[in-house]
């Protein structure tokens, strides 16, 4: 078997379709923003140490004796104050790959130090000769990382190339683009949650109208409303009408099915009277033998038109009935049919309960279960009606009397149609069977059990309306 699947929240995929294009697209503009802020940074950061570079190779000479010599070093002071973090430096590439630059001639701020330049820098310098070179190179100075700018030229002369550079510490710019960069990324997080806020929001405005609908629909279902009402967008305004005409579709369905009910129980009832009347006006064992058949004939019959119209009205739209409309008729009524047993009718109803199905079924239920505890009471009744705890969209009704009650293993039986437990007490047995049939067609249940007041306890769940 196939498990079903939960449908997704159209809320939820709109937000999630529109998060799943704006995250990679922001992403990807920090990615952008940093890349260029990063590019521009080091293109100004390179200038002067460029313009460092231009300016040694024109003011370098080299006399008879092959020592090197500058006419003009370059004006940035910090050239000239030891581990500054601004280098400059002529020298020629050492016979190890990895030894450090043979210096011709230095900048103060070296402090008699000089600089490696890894292979592939001079492998790109010997392979572009007289071009700047852009790299990165370890300091002098401890956790020192440099920014070079470098040239390899010939100069006059000489024969052999020589390394013109200048570098500088570039903490301050990476710490620079870092810094950019963590805003960027907040920036962009911060607006993907608007975004997908936003989207929210504008979802849940476009769809206010169907949550309106399914409102509309529920106070329909439990009986608030007749029909769908309101405004509706040209969008939804069809579906509106449609629900509509489906409730008036449906309520002319209900009033035919009870209008065929109606017309069969006189069509069955008739006959059965005809019977019933000429089998009592006779005096022989026939007579009385169709006397009985027709009564229990008449019994079933009445027994399954309260389920047909159960069944009809437990599909109907919009019926209610007030709790209390249907409880204080039987407690004024059945102490004058059992003055007998000088009922004490105790009643304590949760104001304002309304069920939600027809009153004369709720009528035959609520009425079934107080004739059964008044027939077996010995003199008091006791109804509960409230809000059930585990279940607040039902109502429990609870009603209990101090009889003799019955044994647990009787009270399966007692709900079967037609059981009688006790043979001596008048009745066809049809009451509780009754109760059990109405309140299933309703989807409510009937629980028997044991009162504390020593007697039969009935707990009868019924569907309840809603409140505001």
């Amino acid at each position: 078997m196939t498990e079903s699947r939960q449908p997704r929240s159209l809320v939820t995929g709109l937000v999630r379709g529109a998060a799943m294009w704006a995250i990679p697209i922001l992403i990807l503009s920090a990615v952008v923003l940093t890349w260029l802020y990063r590019t521009t940074t080091y293109r100004i950061f390179d200038d002067p140490l460029d313009s460092a570079v231009t300016s040694l190779i024109a003011s370098v000479d080299v006399n008879d004796n092959g020592v090197v010599a500058l006419s003009r070093e370059p004006l940035d002071p910090r050239y000239q104050r030891a581990l500054s973090g601004r280098y400059w430096l002529i020298g020629q590439v050492g016979e190890k790959a990895r030894a450090p630059l043979l210096p011709l001639a230095a900048s103060r701020s070296l402090y008699g130090e000089s600089l490696t330049l890894d292979p592939p820098v001079l492998r790109e310098l010997k392979s572009n000769m007289g071009e700047a070179v852009r790299a990165s190179t370890q300091g002098v100075d401890t956790g020192e990382t440099l920014r070079i700018v470098a040239r390899q030229v010939i100069l006059p002369g000489t024969d052999q190339p020589v390394i013109v550079l200048a570098g500088a510490d570039k903490r301050a710019a990476t710490r620079d683009i870092q810094r950019f960069a963590l805003t960027a990324i907040g920036l962009m997080t911060a607006l993907c949650l608007a975004l997908i806020f936003a989207v929210f929001t504008q979802v849940r405005v476009g769809l206010s109208p169907l949550f309106t609908l399914r409102n509309k629909v529920a106070d329909i279902r439990e009986g608030k409303a007749a029909q769908v009402e309101g405004i509706y967008p040209p969008e939804i305004a069809p579906l509106a009408q449609e629900l509509n005409s489906l409730i008036i579709h449906n309520k002319n369905i209900v009033e035919r099915a009870r209008t065929h009910v109606g017309n069969l129980a006189h069509a069955l009832k008739t006959p059965l009277a005809v019977l019933q009347n000429e089998a009592q006006g006779g005096k022989t064992t026939p007579s009385k033998l169709v006397t009985r058949q027709t009564e229990i004939m008449r019994q079933q019959v009445d027994h399954h038109l309260r389920r047909a119209r159960a069944a009809a009205r437990g599909q109907a739209i919009g019926v209610t009935t007030p709790l209390e409309e249907v409880i204080e008729p039987p407690t004024r009524t059945l102490p004058r049919i059992y003055r007998d047993k000088d009922l004490l009718i105790d009643v304590e109803s949760e104001p304002s309960l309304v069920f939600r199905g027809a009153k004369r079924d709720l009528e035959d239920m609520v009425g079934n279960l107080m004739d059964n505890a008044a027939k077996w009471t010995k003199s008091d009744i006791r109804l509960r009606a409230k809000t059930d705890e585990e279940r607040p969209d039902m109502i429990r009704i609870t009603i209990e009397d101090n009889g003799a009650g019955l044994d647990p293993r009787e009270y399966e039986e007692a709900l079967k149609r037609g059981a009688r437990l006790d043979e001596a007490t008048p009745g066809s047995g049809l009451g509780l069977a009754i109760v059990d049939d109405l309140a299933r067609a309703y989807k409510g249940l009937i629980h028997l059990s044991r009162s504390d007041m020593g007697g039969l306890q009935a707990d009868l769940i019924l569907p309840k309306v809603g409140t505001s």
